[in-house]
C-alpha cells in the first residue's frame, strides 16, 4: 500500500501529529531539486547552527505544519517541552510573471507534456531561470523567515530545521514549489489549457493572432484533408515540405514503458508507416512496401 503523504491533509498536520527527518544519515535530499533547495541554505547559513538545526529535525520534531499560496508555517521542538512557531514566506509571483510562465510551458510542448505527466524536469527550471523566474529560490535571502526564539542569527536552529523538513516535503511532490509561489499544480494545468484553447480557437476580434494554426503547421480543426496537406483547401493544394515533426513525442514521455523502452517512443516508431500510407491516399502514389503493411494491419 502506498504510503499516505501526511502534509495532504487540507491545509494543516494537526499539532497531535510529530515528524522527524526521513532522512537520519547525511545530506538531506534524495533529488536533484531538493539538493538545490538544500544548498540554498547551506550557502549562506553558518556550519555550526545548520548542523544543530539538522541534528534538531532529526531528534527533536516538527507539527502543526501548513501550507498556503507563498508560505508555510510550523512549530519546530529541539529542547524543552513545547515548540517553537517558525514561519517561512516565499515571493509571490506577480500576475505578469505568472503569465510568463503559462506563456513558457504553453509555447514548449515538452514543457507542456512534462506538466501533464507530472515529471518536474531541469529543463523546466533552467528555461525560466533563463527568463529571471526562480522556482528553487537564487538567494536564501529571497525568502523571509520568522522565528521568535533569542538567537539573532537568521537561519537560527529553528529556520534551519524548518527548511530541512520543507526539502523532505519537496522531494515527495517537487511541485509544492508553484504553490510557494502562489499557484497549485492544477491552476497551472487549468491557465495552460485555457491559453492553448485560446491559441487554437482565437475568438473574433480578440488580440490572438488570426491564423496562428497555420503559422505553426497545424490544420483546423475538422479538416480531414488540410491534416495530410497542413495547408487551407481553399487554396490549391501542394504538398508541405518536410518536417521532422512527431505527434506523439510533442506530449512528452508516457507514464508507461513497454519491453524496456518508454510507449512513446514504441508509438513513435509507428509514424513512417503512418505517413507512407496517407501519402498514397491524399496523393494518389503507388503504394509502398511499407503502407501496404500498415494497411494490412490496421485494415
Amino acid at each position: 500500500m502506498k504510503r499516505k503523504i501526511w502534509w495532504q491533509i487540507p491545509g494543516t498536520l494537526p499539532i497531535s501529529k510529530k515528524i522527524r527527518l526521513q532522512s537520519q544519515h547525511g545530506p538531506v535530499g534524495k533529488n536533484w531539486w531538493t539538493i538545490r533547495f538544500v544548498s540554498v541554505l547551506e550557502d549562506y547559513g553558518e556550519n555550526g547552527r545548520l548542523s544543530r538545526g539538522k541534528h534538531c529535525a532529526r531528534n527533536g520534531f516538527g507539527n502543526n505544519i501548513r501550507f498556503g499560496p507563498g508560505e508555510v508555517s510550523m512549530g519546530i521542538l529541539c529542547t524543552g517541552s513545547s515548540a517553537r512557531p517558525v514561519g517561512l514566506l516565499f515571493p509571490r509571483f506577480s500576475t505578469e510573471v505568472w503569465d510568463m510562465v503559462i506563456e513558457t510551458i504553453t509555447h514548449d510542448a515538452a514543457l507542456t507534456g512534462s506538466l501533464i505527466i507530472g515529471e518536474f524536469t531541469r529543463d523546466l527550471v533552467d528555461t525560466l531561470e533563463k527568463k529571471e523566474i526562480f522556482l528553487i529560490p537564487d538567494h536564501y535571502r529571497s525568502v523571509r523567515a520568522f522565528c521568535h526564539c533569542s538567537d539573532d542569527q537568521n537561519p537560527c536552529i529553528h529556520v534551519a530545521a524548518a527548511w530541512y523538513f520543507l526539502a523532505e516535503v519537496l522531494d515527495e511532490d517537487p511541485w509544492m514549489l508553484f504553490l510557494l509561489h502562489g499557484m497549485t499544480r492544477e491552476e497551472v494545468m487549468n491557465r495552460v489549457q485555457t491559453f492553448r484553447n485560446l491559441v487554437s480557437h482565437p475568438v473574433p476580434g480578440s488580440d490572438a493572432k488570426e491564423g496562428t494554426e497555420q503559422e505553426a503547421g497545424i490544420p483546423k480543426v475538422g479538416d480531414p484533408q488540410g491534416f495530410f496537406s497542413c495547408i487551407d483547401t481553399s487554396e490549391t493544394l501542394y504538398q508541405v515540405p518536410e518536417r521532422n515533426v512527431s505527434p506523439i513525442l510533442l506530449l512528452g514521455p508516457a507514464p508507461y514503458r513497454l519491453g524496456g523502452k518508454n510507449l512513446a517512443e514504441r508509438i513513435n516508431g509507428m509514424y513512417p508507416d503512418i505517413r507512407a500510407y496517407a501519402e498514397s491516399v491524399r496523393f494518389g502514389k503507388a503504394k509502398s512496401s511499407r503502407s501496404k503493411d500498415f494497411e494490412k494491419s490496421f485494415f
